[in-house]
């Protein structure tokens, strides 16, 4: 472990996974498979993923506000991380869900399960209004007490698409542009201000803010391994400009799927990578980018609740584990950047210019420097 990563495994949680790298092999960023009805123009992907530690939060805020909402965002969470993952390799509809929920009993109630199961459906009908073709395939329900404290909620998403239709991570042959787009705001299709936290970061994020009370009073959100939970000085219901902690702790993540169906229409052939700045925060594209230099030096202003967390540990250490304002970043050819952005305005969605990329042959070192606003690394 080095010095900025020490203060996350000492939560019991880890940004980087390395031990998923040798199986990463696919040239996108979710791995297309052979279509199963055996046409050759199609590709089949099936992808899973799910909430982590926000049923945590979301419990707690349930707790405090009684807002059966909540729940309805935790559905739309376990969906957008896979729904997401999946676009970013060109996949913008005709998607199958299944999901999994596990509860403890003793503290989560049927009336929970079936909130969120709700929510699963309100979020595809959703899905279809907006012209983006879903389905629920079913799901899963397991009262698991003895390994579950209170809430695990996951989902396997499938999808179909036709292999022009994909977009492949190219690593640079000259200089690309990064597109951000904003994490947070309000976004046409979003009823509510949303914080950005997105599904990254949320065991850091609950024990960093929150204060020690919370460990007494609920001691079931708490792994008993913990020496020190609950580091913070917040109460849930305190609030950041406008808006309380708990509900910026608990805002659904922002699908990106509707701009991006645009922008693929208009910029597909101009596009080098899409990459989901979700596990591995900003450097996340370090992954599937080899031999490039990637330089950030126009973030975003901080939002809340990120502002919030700058200074609880370094800034470096927090652009390795959250999204720091942008969940979604395009690397494409200058040409586009105006109607990349053009595109997100329409949707009420900020865009940034967040820095270049540039091809590079035999780097002698590996590159990880933040100063100020510039962050610059190389894959190799």
């Amino acid at each position: 472990m080095n010095e900025l990563s020490d203060w996350y495994r000492a939560l019991g949680v880890s940004a980087h996974k390395s031990y998923l790298q040798p199986f990463h092999t696919s040239a996108y960023f979710a791995k297309p498979l052979p279509d199963l009805a055996g046409n050759a123009a199609y590709r089949f992907f099936l992808h899973a993923d799910g909430v982590g530690t926000k049923g945590i939060l979301s419990y707690l805020w349930w707790k405090e506000s009684q807002d059966p909402l909540v729940w309805a965002h935790l559905a739309q969470d376990a969906l957008v991380m896979n729904m997401d993952d999946l676009a970013c390799a060109g996949v913008v509809e005709e998607f199958i869900f299944s999901t999994t929920i596990q509860r403890n009993p003793f503290y989560i109630p049927d009336e929970v399960v079936q909130a969120i199961i709700e929510g699963v459906y309100a979020f595809v009908a959703q899905l279809n209004q907006w012209g983006v073709r879903a389905e629920v395939a079913g799901g899963e329900t397991a009262d698991m007490p003895d390994v579950v404290r209170t809430i695990a909620v996951e989902a396997v998403a499938a999808a179909r698409a036709r292999a022009t239709q994909l977009i492949p991570i190219r690593r640079p042959d000259r200089k690309v542009e990064i597109v951000g787009l904003a994490s947070f705001g309000l976004a046409s299709y979003e009823t509510s201000y949303n914080s950005g936290i997105g599904c990254n970061g949320l065991t850091a994020a609950r024990h960093l803010l929150l204060k020690a009370e919370y460990a007494k009073r609920y001691p079931e959100t708490v792994a008993p391994e913990l020496p020190t939970p609950y580091q913070g000085d917040l109460h849930l219901n305190d609030t950041l400009e406008g808006h309380a902690v708990g509900a910026l702790l608990t805002a659904p993540t922002r699908t990106y799927v509707p701009i991006l169906r645009d922008i693929y229409k208009e910029c597909r052939s101009a596009i080098y990578a899409v990459i989901h700045c979700t596990g591995g925060g900003q450097r996340k594209a370090l992954k599937y980018l080899p031999y490039t230099l990637i330089a950030k030096t126009n973030f975003f202003p901080l939002p809340p609740i990120f502002a919030v967390l700058q200074g609880r540990r370094p800034i470096e250490a927090l652009f390795e584990v959250f999204n720091m304002g942008h969940r979604l970043e395009l690397y494409v050819l200058p040409e586009v950047v105006a109607s990349v952005q053009a595109i997100a305005q329409a949707y009420n969605v900020e865009s940034r210019l967040i820095g270049e990329a540039y091809p590079i042959e035999t780097p002698s070192r590996l590159i990880g420097e933040f100063a100020g606003k510039r962050w610059e690394w190389a894959s190799v």
